[in-house]
């Protein structure tokens, strides 16, 4: 009879013991501070958080509509604004560090953007899930283009390993120097690359021939102290984990470097 009541105790003390501990946010109206150039975001497509703890923003400047964008039009409708660059790095603060990217040379720019991730090299990755988009780019933190793994065109298959399918999102192990791709709104699996030359490692998950449900893998996520990643699908409402060494066999993905 004890324990029953003691057990009944604890079941109804722990929701007010642990209330004080959730964490409660509030959106900041001041962040980010005004932007310069008569700059204005469109859709946010993904953030990140450096080793500096600045904040790295991918935003879709082809979202926004004429209103929106009146300056830039010809003639302009009005004075107000004009597309910022597609990737925003920004302080603690909310100031707007540096911004750059968009179509140039030696790579495939994303149709439609999706996603950043900032390695612990400092460097900068970034995807797409446009129609086209099968591609995931590297570059320096100061815009300059490294490495291309995959190529823009029509859509095919999660056995394709000479391109991606609108992949979602991507995070380097710093322990191997191996970048996790979660590939993504077309394809359904995980591929994993060399992170400097872009040589294809292993890949699992749901391929062509495959029985395996099908989902899609908007996000993964590395656990610091371990070898585990944690994959959630957005279509299917659901987080999973998985080993980073799970088995596959196949051969090499095309990659472009800055040098070839």
């Amino acid at each position: 009879m004890r324990t029953a009541i003691l057990l009944s105790a604890i079941a109804f003390a722990t929701p007010a013991a642990f209330a004080n501990d959730i964490p409660r946010f509030e959106v900041d109206p001041s962040w980010p501070q005004t932007l310069p150039n008569n700059w204005i975001m469109g859709q946010a497509a993904g953030v990140a958080v450096d080793a500096q703890d600045h904040v790295w923003v991918i935003q879709r400047p082809k979202s926004l509509t004429n209103d929106e964008k009146a300056a830039t039009l010809d003639p302009p409708t009005s004075k107000c604004c004009a597309p910022a660059p597609p990737v925003m790095e920004f302080d603690q603060g909310g100031k707007l560090v540096q911004a750059w990217g968009g179509p140039g040379s030696g790579y495939d720019w994303p149709q439609n953007e999706h996603g950043v991730s900032i390695d612990h090299k400092g460097f900068v990755w970034i995807g797409g899930n446009g129609e086209k988009d099968g591609q995931y780019l590297k570059f320096t933190r100061e815009g300059k283009f490294v490495l291309q793994i995959g190529k823009q065109g029509d859509q095919t298959n999660s056995n394709d390993l000479a391109r991606l399918g609108k992949p979602a999102d991507a995070e380097v192990d710093p322990e191997t120097n191996e970048v996790y791709i979660a590939d993504g709104y077309f394809n359904h699996r995980v591929i994993v690359f060399d992170a400097d030359s872009g040589a294809y490692k292993r890949h699992w998950g749901r391929t062509a021939t495959s029985r395996r449900t099908k989902s899609s893998l908007p996000t993964i996520r590395p656990h610091r102290n371990s070898a585990t990643r944690f994959i959630a699908s957005r279509s299917r409402g659901m987080a999973s984990s998985t080993s980073a060494t799970a088995p596959t066999t196949a051969s090499r993905c095309s990659a472009r470097t800055a040098a070839s």
